[in-house]
């Protein structure tokens, strides 16, 4: 597993717990022998496995065989000893003797003895011939002159051959000793086991003294905030291993000192095999060895695996030197100020301070480094520690009323585990990856997601299920979704009780990583039965292989599967549903701005002052991201949300306390113009993200502190980008009272995304008890799925139904009063406010007022009209029954639905209200029990769906006591400050002249050519009412409701065992005119006026919520509430449902 330098934690990345009880901790030797016990749920118990082996990799001197990340060797690796040696091993490698000159190693001395040989007889023999025949030449002349210059051109070629022969010989010579020298570089050891070879293991490990000297310098001036992304893991670590009197620890702070660490030894290794063959589809077959096509795998991915590279092996030692008492000597090391906050969570707590000193560090570690052509030459950089090292350390409390003890047994080996913990992290097979060019560029935004694609499942029926309840008599069943290694739930759906042959019709949206495709996980449906008052039992399942699904991109695939049992026992049944694999798509070039940051004047743009830091893009496709707004063409895709800081944040204070004497001449509040960093009276904060109106991410408490540094973020698939928005809020932990609200962030994705699709700023916190400004990345990345129109909506909203009126040929239904409800909710809403008329073949309720109902989990719930006869005192029994599933509407479009009215035969109306029926009133898709009902008319209603919370979800929305009271909190202030008057509102900010066309990128994928648009092929059939929606065209046209998620019935592969005031007028605020205009009157009113004035006091911790017994007496309520909920929901039917992700 590699991990990212500065990666934000999520539920992907969780962070690691120290697994050591506690009390092996007061023996920091046997900390790595303990194993961590934990009750688990049966469904997680392969992570104990994973804790115990945890738990032995952290033992001193544990031997490991595993992959070395780097090389692709495998090595057995060692951790660090109690007495490991601190002492320099290196050695130098000019004083080892040259390799010999004969053997595999290079050239032969052989060699140059026989060209020497022969460059000299050959001279010999040129030289003797060329003075024999000057001698011979010569007799032709009698003076002895002319004899004499006979002899001069031999000479001259003697010299030249003589010269020739030296000059050849010592440059063959010193090439051949220039060569040895290499390859006893390249060797850098001696060949211990003669097998021709030098080894890892037998390779030098030189001295770096000059880097020592290098370090040394840049020691005592490096910037501390270069490893605040690892004090930040540490400071998680230990928050999340805590026992319960320590309610929270923060590192305050860190410094290096003055006393540097030490490069002891240093080498080269080569790859185990090697990867550079010039072959360009060797990397294609090594996924393909893997079970992955290489066509699915980005460039960045096979750069990672293939390319120039260089491996290194350093092995690094730190000593601390003796300290004092005096807190100049106790500088000088490597240390840390940690802060525990002791007592009972949220009751009462006091701080420790406890400084802790670095005595020794020993380890070894590999690295791989990425070779680029552009500056600065190394891009990824990948290091992996060989064994855990040993690091040594000691702890003295800083309190004035705990004594001055070193070595503190508990702190001191708590510590210590949490260090172990964070370096095991790293230790091989595991990794850290650094994009050094991205780290030296200083640039922490991210411009891709983890996510490369997403799986879109539309999970239809089960069909001959086993009967399970203990009466044997029919099963409660519903089906999740997730990965086949991860067991852990991504998607559930509803419950359909007493029933074998339920009809879900539900769609989830997966995303899909790179990790999960190396993985080789599979896709897994599982199908459960809810218990009341026992574990769910799983009747069966069924895998699908996510390569073979990516293999086949953009094309999805409808299947009926039997069901796997997932024990030796006969379990029937069949499970129908869709899935297929869609990747991201680049962004369109058509739409390339220059990036700026469309809130500012014209004017202002150029200016150097008011232009944003731009993030460092490393390749095109970051380069484009950041000039090119989403296309609204392609409106579904994954946006990532990342919190990195709080800048300044404090608690307001609305005036001044005053304690006697006269004020006059004094501010009357304070100016902020002294901001701490840390001190007493900030605020310990915590943030949560939303997407309309669904939390979906909670961040870690920072505690005290004014600039919190998160770093966390999370990744969703949002299914329309021109509707959606995204909350973040800001809240205080406090004790005794509930959480407080600092500041909401409403962000607008089409107001953000306007010149890019990716956006970094500074927002200010909004309707809060807080003041500061918040650090906030969005980016968003376009998928190639085109879900139908009544698909792209909330899962949140407001059901406004007006009249009703019904077409049957039953007579007594003018009789009676209707009454509805959603499948999700208990609260029934009747309308029965005046008799009912009829109108030519209709009988109509006309309704003074609009019904509205409030809606959670929108996609799994149905509406329910019922007819029940209102003669007498009291109703008698259901008339007839009309179904209407809400994934059938389209948001905010207004307009008559239709749906089937039935009565069934025997009175029970269980099956019509869980089980999905097309508004059509098609009953094709059940397997039983079609002859109990009969469909007697239609039922007309004129409805819209508005998106969002709205005044009518104060009583469902999740949980009881502060949870509720805080969710509510979180939509007051935000209807406050005006956030919810563009809620679900379809507002996208593009160039007048673009035609949402397909770029060249977008239209072909793979080489292969987009297919048209077809309509929603499912039981669905497509949405019921009016596309006229969000002020969209409403026309026939087929192509609007185009989509490339659906496969037809006919196609199946068998497979062989908000708030309603703005939706009438979106330019007026929430109130009436009548009550924003005219004053109330009369005691009534003035009581009102009061108790909405009170409110609004209450909110900003005003009037008597100023006072903290007051907050107290409401937290005390909330408890008591929460409590009496949980016993309640104890005994209740619940599906096995993802929890909120967070970081730990």
């Amino acid at each position: 597993m590699a991990h990212k330098f500065a990666e934000p934690y999520s539920g992907k990345n969780p962070v690691p717990s120290i697994t050591t009880k506690l009390t092996s901790l007061v023996n920091p030797q046997k900390a790595g022998e303990a194993k961590a016990q934990q009750l688990q749920d049966q469904s997680v118990r392969h992570e104990e496995k994973e804790t115990e082996k945890t738990a032995r990799r952290l033992a001193k001197g544990h031997v490991m065989h595993v992959t070395d990340p780097t090389t692709g060797e495998d090595l057995d690796i060692r951790n660090a000893d109690e007495d490991a040696d601190v002492y320099s091993k290196g050695e130098n490698v000019l004083h080892h003797e040259f390799p010999p000159p004969v053997g595999v190693i290079g050239l032969h001395w052989k060699e140059h003895r026989d060209k020497m040989l022969s460059m000299t007889n050959s001279s010999i023999a040129y030289i003797a011939t060329a003075f024999i025949g000057a001698f011979l030449f010569s007799t032709l002349f009698s003076s002895v002159t002319a004899r004499v210059l006979c002899l001069l051109p031999p000479a001259l070629l003697s010299y030249s051959l003589f010269f020739r022969v030296n000059k050849a010989s010592e440059a063959d010579f010193e090439q051949r000793m220039w060569h040895a020298e290499r390859m006893r570089g390249l060797a850098a050891g001696s060949d211990v086991d003669r097998d021709g070879q030098v080894t890892d293991e037998e390779r030098t490990r030189e001295s770096a003294e000059w880097a020592n000297a290098l370090v040394r310098g840049l020691w005592p001036i490096l910037n501390t905030d270069l490893f605040s992304s690892l004090i930040d893991m540490l400071e998680d670590i230990m928050q999340s291993s805590v026992p319960k009197f320590i309610h929270s620890v923060r590192v305050a702070d860190m410094g290096l000192g003055s006393n540097a660490g030490r490069i002891t030894s240093i080498r080269s290794l080569p790859d185990a095999s090697t990867h550079d063959t010039g072959n360009p589809g060797d990397s294609q077959d090594t996924l393909a060895a893997m079970g992955i096509d290489g066509e699915t795998v980005s460039p960045d991915d096979l750069d990672a695996l293939d390319g120039d590279h260089v491996n290194l092996e350093v092995s690094f030692a730190y000593q601390g030197l003796p300290s004092g008492k005096s807190a100049e000597s106790k500088a000088r090391n490597i240390h840390l100020l940690v802060e525990f906050f002791l007592g009972m969570k949220g009751v009462f707590g006091f701080r420790v301070p406890v400084w802790v000193e670095v005595t020794g560090v020993v380890g070894t570690a590999r690295a791989r480094l990425q070779l680029i052509p552009d500056p600065p030459f190394v891009k990824t950089t990948l290091i992996s520690l060989m064994g855990l090292p040993r690091i040594t350390i000691s702890a003295t409390p800083l309190s004035k009323t705990l004594p001055n003890v070193m070595n503190l047994p508990f702190i001191s080996g708590f510590i210590s585990s949490a260090l172990d913990t964070a370096a095991a992290e790293y230790v091989a097979p595991k990794s850290l990856t650094l994009d050094l060019q991205a780290l030296i560029s200083g640039d922490d935004i991210k411009k891709d997601t983890e996510a490369i694609g997403i799986l879109v499942v539309h999970i239809h029926r089960a069909t001959g299920i086993k009967k399970m309840d203990t009466t044997g008599s029919s099963a409660d069943p519903y089906v999740t979704l997730t990965y086949s290694r991860l067991e852990k739930p991504l998607y559930s759906t509803r419950i359909i009780k007493n029933d074998c042959n339920p009809v879900y019709e539900e769609t989830a949206v997966l995303l899909v990583d790179v990790n999960t495709v190396k993985l080789r996980e599979k896709l897994s449906f599982q199908l459960w039965d809810s218990d009341r008052m026992s574990v769910d039992d799983m009747m069966g399942f069924v895998e699908i292989d996510i390569v073979d699904l990516l293999r086949e991109r953009g094309k999805p695939t409808r299947r009926i599967s039997p069901l796997t049992s997932p024990d030796s026992q006969d379990r029937p049944g069949s499970l129908e549903y869709t899935v297929g694999y869609y990747g991201k798509l680049p962004p369109n070039k058509g739409l390339t701005t220059d990036g700026s940051d469309p809130s500012l004047p014209d004017d202002l743009r150029e200016s150097p002052e008011f232009k944003d830091a731009r993030a460092v893009a490393l390749n095109d496709l970051e380069a484009a991201v950041l000039v090119t707004p989403p296309d609204p063409e392609w409106a579904s895709g994954l946006v990532s949300v990342q919190v990195h800081e709080i800048r300044d944040l404090t608690v307001k204070t609305i005036g001044k306390e005053h304690k006697g004497g006269h004020r006059e001449g004094e501010k009357g509040q304070d100016d902020g113009e002294e901001t701490a960093e840390e001190g007493e009276g900030l605020p310990s904060s915590y943030c949560t993200i939303s997407l309309n109106d669904e939390l979906v991410y909670e961040t870690r408490v920072k505690p005290i502190t004014s600039s919190p540094m998160f770093n966390a973020g999370t990744e969703r698939f949002v299914r329309d980008w021109r509707k959606a928005h995204v909350t973040v809020t800001v809240k205080d932990s406090r004790l005794r009272e509930n959480d407080a609200v600092l500041g909401t962030v409403f962000l607008k994705l089409s107001e953000v995304f306007v010149n890019a699709s990716e956006v970094t700023r500074c927002y200010s916190l909004e309707k809060g008890l807080g003041t500061g400004r918040i650090r906030i990345s969005l980016l968003f990345r376009p998928v190639e799925a085109k879900l139908p129109p009544n698909l792209l909506g909330f899962d949140t909203g407001t059901l406004e139904i007006r009249d009703v009126s019904v077409r049957s040929d039953l007579t007594d239904l003018a009789k009676c009063e209707i009454r509805m409800k959603t499948t999700t909710t208990d609260a029934v809403e009747k309308v029965a406010r005046k008799a009912a008329e009829r109108r030519g073949d209709q009988v109509v309720w006309t309704n003074d007022g609009a019904t509205k109902l409030a809606v959670r989990q929108r996609y799994a719930t149905a509406l329910l009209v019922s007819f029940r006869d209102k003669s007498g005192f009291k109703s008698s029994g259901r008339k007839a029954l009309a179904v209407l599933w809400l994934r059938d509407l389209v948001d905010r479009a207004e307009g008559p639905v239709e749906a089937a009215l039935w009565r069934v035969k025997d009175g029970d109306y269980s099956r019509l209200k869980l089980n999905y029926v097309p508004p059509d009133g098609d009953l094709a898709y059940w397997d039983s029990d079609k002859e109990k009902v009969e469909r007697v008319g239609t039922v007309t209603l004129e409805l819209a769906f508005w998106p969002g919370i709205s005044e009518k979800h104060q009583e469902i929305l999740g949980g009881a006591g502060a949870k509720k009271r805080a969710a509510w909190d979180e939509y007051d202030r935000q209807r406050a400050a005006g956030f919810r008057d563009s809620i679900g509102k379809l507002d996208t900010q593009v160039p007048q002249d673009h035609q949402a066309n397909e770029s060249h990128e977008t239209e072909a994928e793979d080489g292969e050519q987009q297919g048209p648009g077809t309509t929603d092929a499912t039981m669905t059939d497509g949405p019921v009412n009016a596309q006229d929606g969000d002020q969209e065209n409403a026309g026939p046209d087929e192509e609007q409701h185009g989509t490339n998620t659906t496969v037809s019935a006919d196609d199946a592969e068998i497979e062989s065992e908000a708030d309603p005031e703005p939706h009438k007028d979106d330019d007026k605020p929430e109130s009436s005119d009548a009550d924003s205009v005219k004053k109330k009157t009369g005691v009534i009113g003035k009581v009102k006026e009061w108790r909405e004035h009170e409110k609004e006091l209450h909110r900003d911790h005003r009037g008597i919520m100023q006072a903290k017994p007051a907050r107290t007496a409401v937290w005390l309520k909330d408890n008591i509430e929460e409590g009496a909920h949980a016993v309640k929901e104890r005994f209740k039917m619940k599906a096995r449902g993802p929890d909120i992700e967070t970081e730990v």
